[in-house]
Formats: structure tokens, sequence, C-alpha cells
């Protein structure tokens, strides 16, 4: 299961990084506030996965 998360985490990372370069790549204002939104979202996403790996993590077998 936590290899899972890890999976998501690291494509939802990869995602950031490419819309960020995007938007410096753009020319125009809208196309780099819509990348930088984008990045913004996948950042917001891979903190949350990040948030329940460590919680994950840090649950004893037991509890399950």
């Amino acid at each position: 299961m936590l290899s899972e998360l890890q999976t998501k985490l690291e494509k939802y990372e990869r995602k950031a990084a490419q819309y960020e370069k995007a938007a410096q790549q753009a020319t125009s204002g809208p196309d780099r506030a819509f990348y930088q939104g984008l990045a913004s979202y996948c950042d917001d996403l891979a903190a949350k996965f990040r948030q329940v790996i460590a919680k994950r993590a840090n649950t004893p077998l037991a509890a399950e």
C-alpha cells in the first residue's frame, strides 16, 4: 500500500515540476498563470500524499 502511495507522490511531484517549467517557458501571462495553477495543484496533492504516507508509516500494524 505504501509503495502505491509513494508512486503517486512521485507522479505528482514530477507533474508539478513539469508544469512549473512550462510556466517559466510560457510567453503569455494567461498561459503562465494556467501552468502555475496546475503546478500549485500538483504540489498540494503531493503534500497530501506525503502526509498520508507519514501517517501510515507511523501507524502500528496491530491497529489495522
